[in-house]
């Protein structure tokens, strides 16, 4: 189902969390422009809660989202909302409308619920690879070859060999 992907993503990501020290999370990294892994966690969850919001509201606007910086500096807290958000995205489809530019009146276009979670799902992939990133540069070698890497990859990965 268009769910699992981002499921199995998010509950690799709680599994690093939980690995991780408090000083690990929030460590600014400089290959990654002073950003914390906390922070990419941070990230995933506030553009996730857009497109579950939005299907409520009807409209998703990850432009004008809400920074909760605690989701950044407390690990706790964040796989709190991770594990939440697991429950939460599972709906049936519906039509949406999603922000595209910040002015006002906001211009919006067409999409649907599972059309966002499956950009959630390639947005979060593309975080989890950066935060293997710090990961490496402190030296971390605690996640799984399969960390940040898309389904799509480990297909053909594995059926080229």
């Amino acid at each position: 189902m268009v769910f699992t992907q981002l499921i199995e993503q998010l509950q690799s990501l709680s599994n690093l969390l939980l690995l991780l020290d408090d000083n690990q999370d929030t460590r600014k990294n400089r290959l990654l422009g002073n950003a914390s892994i906390g922070g990419h966690t941070r990230h995933i969850i506030e553009l996730l809660k857009c497109a579950v919001d939005g299907y409520y509201t009807g409209n998703v606007d990850y432009i004008n989202r809400s920074r909760n910086l605690i989701l950044e500096s407390d690990r706790i807290a964040a796989m709190q909302e991770l594990e939440n958000l697991q429950s939460l995205i599972i709906k049936a489809d519906r039509e949406l409308k999603l922000a595209v530019e910040s002015q006002a009146p906001p211009v919006y276009v067409n999409t649907t619920f599972y059309r966002e979670i499956v950009y959630n799902t390639e947005h979060t992939i593309h975080h989890l690879a950066l935060i293997r990133v710090a990961l490496r540069e402190m030296n971390l070698d605690i996640v799984s070859d399969d960390f940040g890497v898309a389904h799509s990859t480990l297909k053909y990965r594995y059926t080229s060999q």
